[in-house]
């Protein structure tokens, strides 16, 4: 009986840098489609895919009311393009919230190679007027995800969405969680350049694990969303896509890059929690 691969040596992955059109549905599962058969024939195991993706990041009330349900048909024909390229895919979407039809779930649905659905990540930290547009999510789930070769155990997969990459806590729950990858699923904009570049370093090499961050890439009359999407070492290695057009990258994941930062989880071994006592106590902000 062979023993199941441990660790995340091998894996590979990609993040999509492309820009969605916005409210057409059908035209985005077609670029995943593409983009997936793309990965696939660069050997990829696992593809992440931009903030709202599924419908085009837009804070409209028509793009919001083609809010879906994750158990629905759209994901359905995501998992699908998964399995058929044997491709794990984590993707942003617009979540229908049945609780509050005016205001969904900016949400990323996590699928495994063979197109079943580990689940779903709702964000938590929403950004400017976002707090207006969705509900934010309250869990910071890790997920099981068949991603690469038949014989690897199920990669433990932590996601969290743009602004949510701003707060060190976010991917620290991840870790504690048991995550090895994040992936981050993002719609950044200038002038933001310079904090994602470090958000996206510094969540790798604090919690000793990868980061795989997709930014969409997009110039509107308004805003400019710069691209910048990467893959982050925990030994402080990095895989650009650079900035400004659309491009498909992907990195191994190495053990020995975590190894090179401390081992798995050496930074949660080092906290010492009995000091951070103040991390958990209201802040006068006024």
């Amino acid at each position: 009986m062979s023993v199941p691969a441990a660790g995340v040596d091998g894996i590979v992955v990609a993040v999509a840098q492309v820009g969605a059109r916005v409210g057409d549905i059908a035209a985005n599962l077609g670029i995943a489609r593409r983009y997936a058969r793309l990965a696939a024939s660069r050997g990829a195991d696992l593809i992440v895919f931009p903030e709202c993706f599924v419908q085009g990041y837009a804070l409209r009330r028509a793009v919001l009311d083609l809010a879906i349900p994750v158990d629905g048909p759209v994901v359905a024909e995501l998992a699908a393009s998964a399995a058929s390229v044997r491709v794990a895919v984590v993707a942003g979407l617009v979540e229908a919230n049945p609780a509050d039809p005016s205001r969904p779930f900016n949400s990323a649905v996590v699928i495994g190679r063979d197109g079943d659905v580990a689940g779903r990540y709702r964000k938590a930290h929403l950004f400017d007027r976002e707090v207006d547009a969705f509900t934010p999510g309250d869990a910071y789930p890790v997920f099981d995800v068949v991603a690469g070769s038949v014989d690897r155990r199920p990669l433990r997969l932590g996601v969290c969405i743009c602004a949510d990459l701003e707060f060190p806590e976010v991917a620290r729950m991840l870790a504690i969680g048991g995550a090895e990858l994040i992936a981050v699923a993002s719609a950044d904009m200038e002038p933001y350049r310079a904090q994602q570049a470090a958000n996206l370093m510094s969540r790798a090499i604090e919690n000793n694990v990868h980061v795989a961050l997709a930014n969409t890439v997009d110039r509107r009359s308004n805003v400019t969303f710069f691209g910048g999407s990467g893959i982050a070492s925990p030994d402080g290695g990095l895989v650009s896509a650079g900035y400004g057009r659309p491009r498909l990258v992907t990195a191994v994941l190495r053990d020995a890059a975590v190894e090179a930062s401390g081992g798995r989880r050496s930074s949660l071994r080092a906290r010492r929690l009995e000091t951070y006592g103040p991390l958990l106590e209201p802040v006068d902000t006024a």
